[in-house]
């Protein structure tokens, strides 16, 4: 960046904190001079005569310059060297048996920003489930691993995520059996939000009428348990991803892009997730993913803003 006044290149420093037009204060003055007074008084402020005039008024050389287009241009090619481009990035470790999420732009973008680190937690069940929190013998709770995914049995909590207050949870299930249950803001086996998909019997094996149940279980007991019927067909034995946004008092659900369901409660601040199942149920697991920032493309395309339950296939509510 040079100099308006004399065209030498202004100083890091003053450039950063002080004058990005003039490499003196003495030129700054002699400019003032330089230019038409008439156009000075015209001006509104010392403001617009530095930003509005003296930008982009000032003489230039003829070669070597960088106009305001190409400037821009550098600035953006700039940008996306820094975050695209491999190495130069410091990743934090990850435990063995869940992996951080990466690649993505909303992600690039969320570490480019100064402030606190986001999490962003990924488990795919390849390795063991050390990080899996039962209140049970291990050998005895009904967990076990088939073919890239797990079975689950009783409940179990996510442990890197049981200090989180608000984040975004996705995972993908199939129902073999009747029903899918999770847990979030768990604080403990006693304490937490609770949530169940259920499959009605269909005929033929095509898909049929499903619903959602929830209810709060606080010291080891149930309540304010509610049954509602969703607007999405489903079967067991297909793959069905589920997303659980959880953002102050309010919980929303949504199987495979489409609302099924919304609700608030303030009980519970803050408490991870977890999954089980209960007798005569049986589901697989095959990921889940945790985050505390949700990316703007999602947050453009999910959830209430965009889906109002009762444009979602009327006669199923």
């Amino acid at each position: 960046m040079r100099c308006l006044h004399c065209r030498n290149k202004i100083g890091f420093l003053r450039r950063l904190a002080v004058d990005r037009q003039f490499c003196s204060d003495d030129h700054r003055r002699k400019a003032r001079h330089v230019y038409s007074a008439r156009l000075t008084r015209d001006l509104d402020s010392e403001d617009a005569f530095e930003d509005a005039w003296l930008v982009t008024s000032a003489p230039r050389k003829k070669s070597g310059g960088v106009g305001p287009a190409s400037g821009i241009l550098l600035v953006v090619a700039a940008t996306v060297l820094v975050l695209f481009l491999p190495g130069g990035e410091d990743r934090p470790s990850a435990p063995p048996s869940y992996l951080p999420q990466v690649g993505k732009l909303g992600d690039s973008l969320s570490r480019a920003v100064p402030g606190s680190r986001s999490v962003s937690l990924r488990e795919d069940f390849r390795m063991d489930l050390r990080n899996w929190q039962s209140e049970i013998n291990l050998l005895k709770d009904g967990w076990t691993k088939s073919a890239g995914a797990v079975n689950i049995g009783s409940l179990r909590l996510w442990k890197p995520t049981l200090a989180l207050t608000d984040y975004n949870m996705q995972f993908e299930t199939e129902i073999e059996r009747k029903a899918v249950n999770w847990a979030f803001r768990a604080s403990n086996h006693e304490n937490y939000y609770a949530t169940k998909i259920q499959l009605n019997r269909s005929e033929n094996g095509n898909p049929g009428r499903a619903e959602i149940i929830r209810y709060v279980m606080q010291n080891g007991k149930q309540l304010n348990k509610v049954e509602l019927p969703i607007p999405v067909l489903m079967r067991a034995d297909t793959a069905y991803e589920i997303r659980v946004r959880v953002k102050g008092d309010r919980f929303t659900t949504m199987v495979n892009g489409r609302l099924v369901d919304s609700w608030t409660d303030a009980r519970f601040k803050r408490g991870g997730v977890g999954f089980f199942s209960e007798s005569g149920e049986a589901a697989t697991l095959r990921w889940v993913s945790v985050s505390d920032r949700e990316s703007f493309l999602n947050r453009f395309l999910s959830f209430s803003f965009l889906i109002a339950p009762a444009d979602l296939q009327p006669g199923l509510w």
